[in-house]
This record gives C-alpha cells, sequence and structure tokens, in this order.
C-alpha cells in the first residue's frame, strides 16, 4: 500500500532519518522518496515536508506509525515541541497524535474498507 507522510517546519529529514534508524521500519523508510520542499525566500532547501513510501501490510503499518508517535515525543522531550505528522492512504489524511494508537485504527479501516470494496465477488450463471 501506498502511503504519504507529510510534515511541518521541514522535520520531515529528522523523521525520515529517525525511521532508517528503527529496525522495525528501515526496510520500507530506505525504498522512501521524498519530496523537496519548497525554501523561503532564497534558502538552500536540503531538508522535506513530504515522504512516499509503500508498505506490504497492516502489521507494517502499524510498526510506521508507532515509529512516528514514538519520533514525535523524543521530539517533544528534546526540543519542547513536537512535529505535526499525518499520514495519508487512499485520500484518507490521518494525524498522528500521542502513542499513535488512534492513527492505526483509522489508517486500517480505511485500508479494510479499501480491500472490501475492491473485491469483486463471482455470479453464477
Amino acid at each position: 500500500m501506498e502511503l504519504t507522510i507529510q510534515t511541518d517546519n521541514g522535520a520531515g529529514t529528522d523523521l525520515y532519518r529517525w525511521l532508517l534508524e528503527d529496525p522495525e521500519t528501515a526496510a520500507y523508510a530506505s525504498g522512501a522518496t521524498p519530496a523537496a520542499m519548497d525554501p523561503a525566500g532564497g534558502e538552500m532547501g536540503i531538508g522535506f515536508d513530504v515522504l512516499n513510501l509503500v508498505i506490504p501490510n497492516v502489521i507494517a503499518l502499524t510498526s510506521l506509525v508507532v515509529s512516528i508517535a514514538t519520533y514525535r515525543l523524543q521530539s517533544q522531550q528534546s526540543t519542547g515541541t513536537a512535529p505535526s505528522v499525518s499520514v495519508s492512504q487512499a485520500g484518507i489524511v490521518v494525524v498522528v497524535d500521542g502513542d499513535g494508537s488512534e492513527a492505526v485504527r483509522q489508517l486500517t479501516q480505511t485500508i479494510e474498507s479499501s480491500q472490501a470494496s475492491s473485491r469483486v465477488t463471482p455470479t453464477n450463471p
């Protein structure tokens, strides 16, 4: 499944590094493609705010969201602020807050709904 992760304030670079260092998410993050951010007035842009990646299943999704939630908690503890992070799948945008459990629930529900609607029921002639 294809996901888009969006951050604010250029936090995408730090989040990307975090995901690469997490053994649970490194395999998926290594294949991610960052989308360059638009630097403000003459600044050199080395970071990004959007990360596109593909994960194979709901278990990987859960690991990813938990890692994002942990990243946000660590950022909060070290800098006093946690960047906003949202995950999009099939047009549904979910903000990762707290421990990420609500985001996992919403994304899983979206995926299950999408899979159910794409199944074709054979008809008997």
